[in-house]
């Protein structure tokens, strides 16, 4: 089977190496060192710069793009697909993007969105890895026009690459809770990050916690700036509840109500124990 891969960036460079062996590997990326380096590195087969060559070249395409370029990159080439190619998109972000990609989502190619929830502050071909796949989460949002022997081959490609659980959500499921788990996170980061008075020399003073708290405010702003946009009604939920949150502790310690304060954290520990006992399934 061809594989064809849209974008040789972080994710697009680590599913290629993910499945380069097993299957043939094409790749088209408007940034011809990208390709040199993925073709130099064995990452891919083979680098196209023309479009049409590239489609006429794969049965199934991973298209590893921002949602914007993505839908700009459907309009542009679109006719150059093959009839019954399997396109596989893997950005953070759902609702907003099937109705802009509505005009393309007929009988003509199965689009599959999908959900590989895993990334390193990193970005580039060269900063791709298949460990960042290994034991993570994918998603896939099937839609009623998908053919299930498409949506299978999905998540085998997917299990093949590493990927330890899988799951199927409605593209309005998938925003929702990844408003929390992903992107309130990030917000979370980046504010902790820009709360600090540099006071003192902050980086003789911390530890594993705020290393670990802060890692992904080391981020590829471009995108992430169109994700919390695209999803910005989920987000903006998220972050109020998590305002609510903040302030109980707020309010117990303004009250020096320690016992309050305990329950609070107990009550936090054992929901992320919990999480945790999910994680291991």
């Amino acid at each position: 089977m061809n594989i064809g891969i849209v974008g040789l960036g972080l994710m697009g460079g680590s599913i290629a190496k993910s499945l380069f062996g097993r299957y043939q590997i094409h790749a088209f990326d408007k940034d011809p060192n990208a390709i040199e380096y993925a073709l130099k590195h064995q990452i891919i087969d083979y680098g196209y710069s023309d479009v049409e060559k590239f489609f006429a070249s794969t049965e199934v395409i991973y298209l590893c793009l921002y949602p914007r370029a993505l839908v700009e990159f459907m309009k542009s080439n679109s006719e150059y697909i093959k009839k019954d190619t399997v396109l596989i998109e893997i950005s953070g972000v759902k609702t907003e993007l099937v109705q802009s990609l509505k005009p393309y989502l007929d009988n003509r190619f199965d689009f599959i969105f999908t959900h590989p929830i895993a990334g390193r502050e990193k970005v580039g071909v060269a900063s791709s890895k298949v460990s960042i796949f290994v034991n993570a989460n994918y998603v896939i949002c099937p839609l009623d026009i998908n053919q299930t022997k498409n949506l299978e081959l999905t998540e085998n490609l997917a299990r093949s690459m590493g990927f330890s659980t899988i799951s199927y959500l409605s593209p309005e499921k998938h925003d929702e809770i990844i408003a929390y788990t992903s992107q309130l996170t990030h917000v979370l980061s980046l504010a902790l990050v820009q709360s600090d008075t540099q006071s003192y020399d902050t980086g003789k003073f911390i530890g594993d916690s705020y290393r670990d708290l802060t890692r992904i405010a080391m981020i590829n702003a471009p995108l992430w700036a169109e994700l919390f946009l695209e999803n910005k009604e989920n987000l903006l939920k998220k972050i109020e509840s998590f305002k609510s949150a903040l302030s109980e502790y707020e309010s117990c310690l303004k009250n020096n109500d320690e016992l309050s304060l305990i329950e609070l954290m107990h009550s936090a520990k054992e929901i992320r124990l919990n999480l945790e006992k999910e994680d291991q399934r």
